[in-house]
């Protein structure tokens, strides 16, 4: 009999961690959903049952996408042409470099003038 009351116990304690190792089972299951529904893996699987929707979705997001590099670009190369101009204006002054820069600026003057070369 003393075995038994020592069985029951047991049965008891794995009873107890079983039930402890379920609650966590749910919790991480319920995290897991919740993740699920945060991500909208919905729309992704709907993304795949409808391929046109897919292509189009992707088509009109490159665009947008190429549109705004385009614009993105153009305002960064403006800002740097803008500086290096105000640097190459700066740099005219210096004695060494300025010469070459100056000699540089009166060819390309006397190109823009003279037009392009026949060929």
């Amino acid at each position: 009999m003393p075995n038994e009351g020592k069985i029951i116990e047991e049965r008891e304690k794995m009873v107890k961690e079983e039930a402890g190792l379920l609650e966590r089972l749910n919790a991480g299951v319920l995290r897991l959903g919740e993740l699920m529904e945060k991500a909208r893996i919905d729309e992704y699987t709907s993304m795949f049952t409808r391929p046109w929707r897919f292509f189009f979705v992707n088509f009109v997001g490159g665009v947008f996408r190429g549109f705004g590099i385009a614009v993105g670009m153009t305002i960064v190369a403006a800002i740097v042409l803008y500086v290096f101009a105000k640097v190459i204006v700066r740099m005219v002054d210096l004695p060494i470099i300025g010469m070459y820069i100056a000699e540089l600026v009166k060819f390309v003057n006397q190109y823009i003038q003279q037009g392009m070369p026949a060929r």
